[in-house]
C-alpha cells in the first residue's frame, strides 16, 4: 500500500491594498516519467530551435487569474450559451455575457466567483470556553437577566435589552469567496459533456469585516513542493499570489526606517560620554515581548515606572504598547516587542534601590470598552546584565460575584486599584476586593552602568557578563589600540629630525 502524504496547508494574509490588484497564477505540469508525447504535426514545420523552445514551454502550463475574474469551463460555456438552461439571475447574466461579440475561450482551469456560491463560506469567529466551543452571539442569546437578580423584580425594558437587533448576536462577519478549479470532465467530439469531474486547485476566502485573506492551500513552489491533484497524482501544480507592487515598496520603506532607528541607537550607545565627577550612570533597555492566556482579544499593555528620589531619570516613565490580536496557536498569544529606554544617574557612593515597574493588560472590545485583564509588578534591579522574566498577572474583582460579572459585562468593570503600590505591598493596604489569576506577560531587560570616581582619568563600565558591557569594553580597547598605533607612527617619523630643529616647539 502506498503511503499517503498531504503537504497542503492554509495560509492567511492581510492585504494593504484592495484585492482588485491581486494576481493569482496556477502552474500545471506532469510528473516526471508521465509526460505526454508530442504530436508530429505540431513540430513538422518548425526549426529545431523553435521545437526545443516549444517543448520547454510545454513542461509547465501557466494560468493567470484576477480577483473575482470569471473564467468559463467547456461545460459551462455549453450550458450558459442556451438561455433555456439559465434559471437564476447570475446564470442569465453569464448568458448575456457570452452573447457579446468577444472571444470567450473555454479553459480547463477555470474559476467560480462569489456569485456562483460553489462552496459554503467559513463560519463566524468562535472562542473556546473550557472544553466547549461557543460563539459570542450564542452567549448573548443564552443570557437571561431574570437569572441574575435575587428578587426577580426586573423591568420589561431590561428584559428586552439583549433582544435588540443591534446587539452582538446580530453582528456577523462578511465573506467573499473565489475558487480556481481544474476541469477533468469527459467530452465527445462535439464538446458535449459525457462525464463531469472537477478538482479544486485553490480556494480564496476574503473576510471583509476584518480584511484578511485565507488561501487554501497556501502558495508553494512547484519545483520543490508541488501539490498533486486529487485522484490524478500524475498532475502537479503550484500556486502563486502577487498583491501588487505597493506592498513591497511599503515594506522596503519600513525596513529603511527601522535601519535608521537602529543606527541612531547604536551611535547613542557608542558615544562614550563621561558622567560627572563622583556620579554613576545606568542605561536600561526594557522590552515587553508578549502576553499569553488572557480571556479577551485586542490586547495592549500599559506600563508605569516609579523610581526612588536618589535617582535622576531621563526617559518615558509611563506609556502603552500597540493593540495586538492573538495568534492562532495552542494557547492565545499576543506579540509586542515594545521597548522602553531609561537613562538613570545617581551618586557613586549610593546603591540605588530597584525601580518599580507596574504592568496592566487591557482589552478593547468592538464597542470600545476597555477592560482590565490583569496587573503585574516587577522590581527591576539595576545590576548590569541581561534578564528575562515571565510575569504572572491577576485581576482584582469585587467580592460580590454577581455584581462584578454584571459590571464587567456591561461597562467593562471598575477601577478597584487607586494606588499601584498595593501590588508591591499588598499587606499595607486594606483592600475590599479579591484577585483572580489570568494570563502572563514576558519581558526582558538589559542594564549597563558606568561611573567616574574622584581622581579617575576616565570612566570605566561596571564588570558584567552582559553582551552590551563586553561590546563597550572591546570598543574602548579598539580606540586605545588606534591611539597607540598613531603615536608609534609619529615617533618613527620624527626620529631622524635633529633636536635643535624642534627644541623651541618642545
Amino acid at each position: 500500500m502506498s503511503k499517503f502524504i498531504c503537504n497542503k496547508l492554509a495560509g492567511i494574509y492581510w492585504p494593504k491594498q484592495p484585492l482588485d490588484d491581486i494576481s493569482i497564477r496556477i502552474k500545471l505540469k506532469c510528473r516526471e516519467g508521465i509526460s505526454a508525447l508530442p504530436k508530429f504535426e505540431d513540430y513538422k514545420d518548425k526549426s529545431n530551435e523553435e521545437n526545443l523552445n516549444k517543448l520547454d514551454n510545454n513542461i509547465i502550463e501557466e494560468h493567470d487569474f484576477r480577483w473575482q475574474n470569471k473564467v468559463f469551463s467547456n461545460w459551462e460555456y455549453q450550458k450558459y450559451s442556451d438561455v433555456y438552461n439559465c434559471n437564476s439571475e447570475t446564470e442569465l447574466k453569464y448568458h448575456d455575457r457570452l452573447k457579446q461579440p468577444y472571444n470567450y475561450e473555454c479553459k480547463k482551469v477555470f474559476s467560480y466567483i462569489h456569485e456562483d456560491y460553489y462552496l459554503p463560506l467559513p463560519v463566524t469567529s468562535e472562542k473556546k470556553v473550557g472544553k466547549a466551543i461557543v460563539s459570542i452571539g450564542d452567549c448573548f442569546n443564552r443570557l437571561n437577566l431574570e437569572d441574575i437578580g435575587s428578587d426577580g423584580d426586573i423591568s420589561s425594558s431590561m428584559k428586552h435589552l439583549l433582544r435588540s437587533e443591534e446587539n452582538m448576536s446580530s453582528y456577523e462577519e462578511r465573506w467573499i469567496a473565489m475558487h480556481i478549479v481544474l476541469d477533468s470532465s469527459e467530452y465527445n467530439e462535439d464538446s458535449q459533456l459525457l462525464f463531469k469531474e472537477e478538482h479544486i486547485l485553490v480556494s480564496l476566502y476574503h473576510n471583509v469585516t476584518y480584511n484578511y485573506l485565507i488561501v487554501t492551500p497556501n502558495v508553494n513552489d512547484i519545483e520543490f513542493n508541488a501539490y498533486c491533484v486529487e485522484n490524478q497524482p500524475e498532475i502537479e501544480y503550484g500556486v502563486e499570489i502577487e498583491f501588487g507592487e505597493e506592498n513591497s515598496a511599503e515594506l522596503e520603506e519600513l525596513l529603511n526606517n527601522l535601519l535608521k532607528k537602529w543606527e541612531k541607537q547604536q551611535k547613542k550607545l557608542l558615544s562614550f560620554v563621561m558622567p560627572p565627577l563622583g556620579r554613576k550612570n545606568y542605561f536600561v533597555t526594557f522590552e515587553i515581548i508578549s502576553a499569553m492566556d488572557f480571556d479577551m482579544d485586542n490586547l495592549y499593555i500599559e506600563f508605569h515606572i516609579k523610581i526612588s528620589d536618589d535617582l535622576q531619570c531621563n526617559g518615558d516613565l509611563r506609556g502603552r504598547t500597540h493593540i495586538s490580536k492573538h495568534l492562532t496557536t495552542e494557547k492565545y498569544e499576543w506579540k509586542y516587542g515594545h521597548t522602553v529606554e531609561l537613562e538613570l544617574e545617581c551618586a557613586t557612593g549610593i546603591e540605588p534601590v530597584p525601580i518599580k515597574i507596574y504592568l496592566e493588560a487591557i482589552s478593547v472590545d468592538w464597542w470600545g470598552r476597555h477592560r482590565t485583564e490583569g496587573y503585574s509588578y516587577l522590581p527591576l534591579s539595576l545590576e548590569p546584565g541581561e534578564h528575562t522574566r515571565h510575569l504572572s498577572c491577576s485581576r482584582p474583582e469585587e467580592l460580590d460575584t454577581v455584581k462584578a460579572n454584571n459590571r464587567r459585562f456591561f461597562v467593562g468593570g471598575c477601577n478597584l486599584i487607586k494606588d499601584l503600590d498595593v501590588l508591591a505591598n499588598p499587606q499595607l493596604h486594606n483592600a475590599n476586593f479579591r484577585y483572580t489569576e489570568t494570563g502572563s506577560i514576558s519581558v526582558r531587560w538589559r542594564t549597563i552602568s558606568q561611573s567616574r570616581s574622584p581622581g579617575a582619568a576616565c570612566f570605566a563600565p561596571s564588570t558584567s557578563t552582559a553582551g552590551s558591557s563586553t561590546a563597550l569594553l572591546s570598543g574602548a580597547e579598539a580606540v586605545l589600540r588606534q591611539y597607540r598605533k598613531a603615536k608609534a607612527t609619529l615617533a618613527a617619523a620624527t626620529s631622524s629630525v635633529p633636536e635643535h630643529m624642534h627644541s623651541k616647539d618642545g
